[in-house]
């Protein structure tokens, strides 16, 4: 994952970020999955192909040749900077796109669009904007509202086009990825190069398979552990700058992703460490089964409603920052027209500071986890016109002190590393592997 704080004050983005690109990694090692999920893509091979066309080049517009109108661009500075201390941010008159007062306080709104003019995509601030329009397409809403002098509360919602595909298939690939993998694992080495050439190659410059290991269980299922390396070395004669910026944020990170239910029976479970992610599941017919209990022989369900545990540990100088045992709940939303992720944090996690940063330490800390907590959604839609939008949401408190602003800094240090250079060589990798997956799905559906 590329480099941020912890996840309630993560500043979600639209890029797959760097384990997102391992676990497509993964994708490719199960062999056929990328064959059974182009093909589950639509009910029939030229649906599936029109889905899959607009699914990727919905996400290739959005990273081709990026740039910003003034505006635009002073605002996501400055509210990078201070995400934190919001007081810095309510008076400038030229960052928002309304400004309002309530009985508790200021309320500001800041909105932009983005289109793709010719070969470039354009980001515009402007209020009242109207939902995307034609794939590629995004809106950023963004709200600060005050609760109280020192205490506030942020709202993000980002829309994008992504073509017409149901959000209901995204269900059916998924299904057909977890079904590729309950085959034996010299199957899947062999077949995953062959299953897609193209986005291979574009991966394998930066990710390797370290291992691969599938055991057959006595109900059928199989349980399976992969592991995917980064290495930015091997993109650096190409992506020097994010390469650098690779090995400055990513490669020292440390991850964990942990999903099970009341009952304790674990689910999923993927964790980074030393720039291996390592991943584990047990899959019976496509469908997810608990990894901590024995086979019954009676299929299991996942309940719709799961807990998670996130650890998230990013290297900034000589000091580890970030979380463990971050708990919350992650809701499967899956109404007729939407498929989606929901998470919402309210339990403080243990943080890992420096030691002068801990005498910082005060209840503001707590604030993103109180209350309500921070709640994150990610998933796909129907929008208005018959269009499906990925979209992403983002709530949480900030309560601002000392501590929060030195959280703040950190993670304005890692953005203005990213800004430039680094994110114009990372958008140019992420629209290679958009066009090398098109390539590699439409041509198993015969495109």
């Amino acid at each position: 994952m590329t480099a941020k704080t912890p996840a309630p004050f993560t500043r979600l983005r639209g890029r797959l970020p760097v384990l997102g690109l391992a676990a497509v990694a993964a994708v490719l090692v199960l062999g056929t999955g990328c064959r059974g999920a182009a093909l589950a893509a639509g009910p029939d091979a030229a649906s599936a192909r029109t889905n899959l066309e607009g699914l990727t080049t919905g996400f290739e517009y959005r990273f081709t040749n990026v740039t910003r109108s003034a505006k635009v661009q002073q605002s996501r500075l400055r509210v990078g900077r201070y995400a934190f201390a919001p007081s810095k941010l309510v008076a400038d008159t030229s960052l928002w796109t309304a400004m309002r007062t309530s009985k508790t306080g200021a309320e500001r709104e800041l909105e932009f669009q983005g289109t793709l003019n010719g070969n470039r995509f354009q980001f515009d601030a402007r209020a009242n904007a109207a939902a995307p329009s034609k794939p590629g397409d995004q809106r950023h809403m963004v709200s600060l509202t005050q609760r109280a002098s020192d205490h506030w509360s942020w709202h993000t919602s980002v829309e994008h086009h992504v073509g017409t595909m149901p959000p209901q298939r995204i269900e059916d690939m998924v299904k057909a990825l977890f079904l590729s993998a309950e085959r034996p694992a010299q199957a899947l080495r062999v077949d995953y190069r062959g299953a897609s050439p193209r986005t291979t190659d574009a991966l394998g410059r930066m990710l390797s398979i370290d291992s691969i290991f599938t055991v057959a269980q006595s109900d059928g299922s199989t349980l399976v552990t992969l592991q995917i390396r980064v290495n930015s070395e091997g993109i650096r004669p190409w992506f020097p700058a994010y390469a650098r910026f690779l090995a400055k944020y990513v490669e020292p990170a440390r991850y964990r992703y942990r999903l099970y239910d009341a009952s304790g029976a674990e689910w999923f479970d993927a964790r980074a460490v030393n720039r291996v992610l390592t991943m584990r599941f047990r899959s019976l017919r496509g469908e997810l089964q608990p990894l901590n209990r024995a086979p019954t022989g009676t299929p299991s369900r996942m309940p719709d409603t799961l807990n998670i545990m996130v650890d998230a540990l990013a290297k900034f100088g000589p000091w580890m920052v970030g979380v463990t045992d971050m708990r919350g709940e992650f809701v499967h939303i899956d109404p007729p027209r939407e498929r989606a992720w929901a998470m919402r944090f309210t339990h403080e996690p243990k943080w890992h500071l420096p030691l002068f940063a801990e005498r910082m330490l005060s209840s503001a800390i707590r604030s993103p986890f109180e209350g309500s907590g921070t709640y994150v959604k990610l998933g796909l839609r129907t929008g208005p016109s018959g269009q499906t939008l990925s979209e992403r949401v983002l709530d949480t408190h900030v309560r601002e002190s000392a501590i929060m602003r030195f959280l703040g800094n950190l993670g304005f240090t890692a953005m203005s590393d990213f800004a430039g250079q680094v994110e114009e060589e990372e958008n140019r990798l992420f629209v290679e592997l958009m066009q090398a997956l098109r390539r590699d799905g439409l041509a198993v559906l015969g495109g």
